[in-house]
């Protein structure tokens, strides 16, 4: 949760900032390599923070389960309210002390930080119970934002390369691409 409002207030504005950065308009031209960057930032940025946020709903749902064991219903309401506030104090520190709230450039690298940090911090204080379901979906969710960051970043650096060889795959997709377009043109006359 403190995560999703940390989304909301930092990643949104910043998306429609970094599109129409040159003050032009985001979609009345084409986009530069410049725009494709940001954009692609911006949204593994919001990726990032989602894992995050599932993240922290691992780490408070499973100290939440531990703190029903020992204490009554009420003081373990009091722990998680105090763990979310937390939580959402320290995500805001960390945007604010990377630049995020500055440079929307920053915000991929800031969340990157805060899900490895909720990682870790999960596996910390579970070490001691034996939930294998909830371990390894937050190893899940890691792995897919780490998976999806890596696929995206290479696509966009081979992208933007002038002087690469022909791939015939991509050489195949752009053909194909260039049918669908076509046939759409044809239709709509």
């Amino acid at each position: 949760m403190p995560d999703g409002i940390s989304l909301f207030l930092y990643a949104a504005p910043s998306a429609l900032l970094l599109l129409d950065a040159d003050g032009k308009g985001a979609w009345e031209h084409a986009w530069s390599v410049e725009k494709r960057f940001r954009v692609t930032e911006v949204f593994l940025a919001i990726l990032w923070c989602s894992a995050a946020a599932y993240l922290s709903y691992f780490f408070t749902d499973c100290l939440m389960s531990r703190w029903l064991l020992f204490y009554t219903p009420p003081a373990t309401l009091v722990r998680l309210l105090t763990t979310n506030f937390l939580i959402a104090y320290i995500t805001s520190w960390v945007l604010y002390l990377s630049g995020a709230s500055e440079d929307p450039r920053m915000l991929l690298p800031a969340w990157v930080s805060i899900a490895t940090t909720l990682t870790m911090l999960y596996h910390l204080t579970q070490r001691k119970i034996n939930i294998k379901k909830e371990t390894s979906a937050s190893i899940g969710v890691f792995s897919l934002a780490s998976f999806t960051s890596l696929c995206t970043l290479l696509l966009q650096l081979h992208l933007t390369r002038e002087n690469d060889p022909v791939v015939p795959f991509f050489s195949m997709l752009k053909g194909v691409w260039n049918y669908v377009i076509g046939s759409e043109r044809l239709l709509a006359r």
